[in-house]
């Protein structure tokens, strides 16, 4: 049965979009990456072209809200273990073979095994080249592309940084953060 009589309506504007404010240390961090220099050298050390790194750099800052989201420490070490132990890494999802080859290039930087500054351009620099590397030597990954891989060790670096709280260089000491506390958080993985 109709009704009469006005009929209100009510206009609510909201926003199409929310961004999440990235944490003091994540803004740090990002702006303490020499993006060329990464790109340069993961194109160099790695098995891509410039594009393949410098949209994995673009992945990471189109998800900043992932860098604060804890990393899954029993899944990355267990992705490690099948890459570099296994050697099946073509057996895993291309992001956790990802993964592993930022845990390897982790483990190669707390103990002194890669060359030159420890920068975190230089560690996501290695952990990218790396990662593209592992893929091509694996054949592939059982789901995901190159750049998916490429991704997942961008990311697993970013995360390890922005949650181990890092001002300066990772070389840093004292209450910077700096290599104690990334040691102090990759012993997790070891």
């Amino acid at each position: 049965m109709p009704t009469s009589g006005p009929i209100m309506v009510m206009s609510i504007t909201l926003p199409t979009t929310l961004k999440a404010v990235p944490a003091a240390e994540d803004v740090q961090i990002c702006n303490s990456v020499d993006e060329d220099e990464v790109v340069n050298n993961a194109s160099r050390e790695g098995s891509g072209d410039h594009s393949l790194f410098s949209s994995a750099l673009g992945f990471l800052k189109e998800n900043k809200d992932e860098h604060e989201r804890p990393i899954d420490e029993e899944s990355v070490q267990h992705a490690h273990r099948k890459a570099y132990q296994e050697d099946s890494a073509g057996s895993l999802p291309a992001s956790s073979l990802g993964s592993a080859a930022a845990l390897q290039v982790l483990k190669q930087f707390t103990s002194g095994g890669t060359s030159g500054g420890g920068s975190q351009t230089q560690l996501i620099s290695l952990a990218m080249a790396e990662a593209s590397k592992l893929f091509d030597k694996s054949g592939g990954a059982s789901s995901g592309n190159k750049q998916d891989a490429v991704n997942g060790a961008a990311m697993t670096v970013m995360k390890l940084l922005v949650q181990s709280k890092f001002s300066d260089g990772i070389m840093g000491g004292g209450n910077s953060g700096g290599l104690g506390t990334l040691m102090g958080l990759a012993s997790k993985f070891m």
